[in-house]
């Protein structure tokens, strides 16, 4: 099947991820145990092959929100189970904080979570890829670790390893970039796979709901915390595991419209369910400096919503929270608090990828 006669590809669908420098097929294998303190132990490992009919290419792709059976889309949380094993793709735990190395990428129990990003990095190509479902090539970065699932050339025996990375070469336009392919097969147990049901769910005014933004597969999220700033709830962006500090309302006011629904350019405030403060924004200098400061209060502050392509605000699809002209967005700086690994929230004058937000649950 020629490229531009792709279909999009479907969640939880056998798959196998092809690298589009080498043209290889992603492969996970159990190697030979090897004697330890007298026990036995199984390594996994991830490696490129040329034969696309082995079992050890296929995987399954998982969405990471309740919504499993639709497109994959640019922007959608995945998780990729090796089908043979039934383990995960996982960047190395252990090298978390190290971000200016490359990782050992493996396969484990538990799933890590993926941001399907367009192959192009550059703010002026991304509103092409918005609400496109899967057809082209694409990059995988994962929320938890935030770095690149790359392969990479070791010239003295010209063999492929998989690693990961937090930093592109911005030269080379191919590092990083893998494609989907369909598995040709007639096999019943792999038929299972091959289904789709893709109604679109309306977000509700008054409805509980995780917000992610869409380039990093973190949540907009709050905690007790009080910001040094300006003594008042601090406001982050988190990566997994998702807990009862990333829930929100939305509620939206003063529409023309009388639908449940909230619709584009709707004025909305969002509550901090746990905390029940609202969503604020200052024109005070965040923590980094990088933009205005986020924070919660008692006081219910109004925005605007904007999405793409579509009228009536939908799950899983991009659309921006707008203050005064000011984009919410993920900072590349850690948050204030320094817990774990989350990040600073901010508002933005100019709109980049990092502005961009799903409703990726609705309660």
């Amino acid at each position: 099947m020629e490229q531009k006669d792709q279909l999009p590809f479907k969640t939880f669908q056998l798959l196998q991820i092809q690298c589009q420098i080498s043209k290889k097929f992603l492969s996970g294998n159990i190697q030979l145990k090897q004697q330890f303190i007298g026990k036995d132990f199984e390594i996994t490992s991830l490696s490129l092959q040329i034969n696309g009919n082995d079992p050890d290419t296929h995987f399954i792709i998982e969405l990471q929100n309740d919504t499993e059976n639709k497109f994959l889309y640019y922007g959608d949380l995945i998780a990729i189970k090796h089908f043979k094993t039934q383990l995960y793709i996982n960047v190395n735990h252990d090298q978390r904080s190290d971000h200016s190395k490359e990782a050992d990428v493996c396969l484990m129990e538990q799933p890590e979570y993926f941001v399907i990003q367009p192959p192009e990095q550059d703010n002026t190509s991304l509103l092409k890829y918005l609400n496109k479902t899967i057809t082209h090539p694409f990059r995988l970065l994962s929320s938890d670790n935030r770095k690149y699932l790359i392969s990479q050339l070791y010239k003295n025996d010209n063999t492929f390893q998989i690693k990961s990375k937090q930093k592109l070469n911005a030269n080379n336009q191919t590092e990083g970039v893998w494609n989907f392919v369909y598995i040709n097969s007639t096999n019943n147990i792999l038929k299972m796979f091959n289904r789709v049901y893709n109604l679109p769910i309306y977000v509700e005014s008054g409805r509980k709901v995780i917000i992610r933004n869409l380039w990093t597969g973190f949540t907009l999220h709050s905690h007790n915390n009080i910001t040094q700033l300006r003594k008042a709830q601090e406001v982050t962006c988190f990566s997994h595991p998702r807990d009862d500090n990333d829930y929100w309302s939305i509620v939206k006011q003063q529409s023309r419209n009388t639908s449940k629904y909230i619709n584009c350019d709707d004025q909305i405030f969002l509550q901090h369910l746990k905390t029940a403060l609202y969503l604020n924004g200052s024109d005070q200098e965040s923590y980094s400096k990088l933009g205005q400061l986020v924070f919660c209060s008692d006081e219910p502050q109004l925005f605007y919503t904007q999405s793409f392509d579509d009228f009536i605000l939908e799950m899983n699809k991009p659309f921006t929270i707008k203050f005064n002209n000011y984009f919410l967005a993920q900072s590349s700086s850690a948050a204030e608090s320094k817990i774990g690994i989350q990040q600073e929230c901010i508002f933005v004058k100019n709109q980049t990828q990092k502005c961009l937000w799903i409703i990726e649950k609705m309660i």
